[in-house]
């Protein structure tokens, strides 16, 4: 038999009021990455920060009144498996397409009209540092290692790039944040 992947899963039950409880866990399922598998059963790739972060969740959950269980599984049916493996792979995607979609707008923005260092100090905070961290954020949970990474990665550098020339110390940031090693 052929070595398989372990999976986490934990299928909860929140009580219904108040609905901030549930919006609450869905909030950290869906920041953790984890896919619903079925309902109420959501699931994530066997890995430790992913074990310890339903841990802590599934005793916030009983802290609300619910119900939470956490289980290891592996799929006997390997079609099963590789399509919960196409839903990561889609919504990681989907989430890559949103910020190269962004990043494409800043750069263009950028090369269609010059900006005072006001307006360069606006962009600093609002736009670019906010793509790097969110481009962070998704690539921590990019269990399958998309490709669109390194698109991304290229981008935010070539935005970093431009704004060199009068921002100095924004490309250094940008720089910053994208070198931090990832698990």
């Amino acid at each position: 038999m052929a070595n398989k992947r372990k999976w986490i899963a934990m299928g909860y039950n929140v009580p219904i009021n108040p609905s901030k409880n549930r919006v609450y866990v869905w909030r950290k399922l869906k920041e953790a990455g984890a896919v619903y598998y079925k309902s109420g059963v959501a699931v994530l790739p066997y890995r430790k920060a992913e074990v310890e972060f339903l841990r802590r969740l599934s005793e916030k959950i009983k802290g609300m009144g619910g119900e939470a269980s956490i289980i290891e599984i592996s799929f006997i049916d390997q079609k099963d498996e590789r399509e919960l493996i196409e839903r990561f792979i889609q919504q990681t995607r989907e989430e890559y397409r949103e910020i190269l979609a962004e990043c494409g707008k800043l750069h263009d923005m950028l090369l269609s009209s010059p900006m005072d260092r006001e307006e360069l100090e606006k962009l600093h905070e609002a736009t670019l540092i906010k793509l790097a961290k969110k481009y962070k954020r998704i690539r921590s949970r990019d269990f399958f290692k998309l490709p669109l990474a390194q698109e991304i990665e290229y981008g935010l550098e070539d935005i970093g790039a431009i704004l060199r020339m009068s921002a100095k110390d924004l490309s250094q940031q940008v720089k910053r944040i994208l070198d931090v090693e990832m698990d």
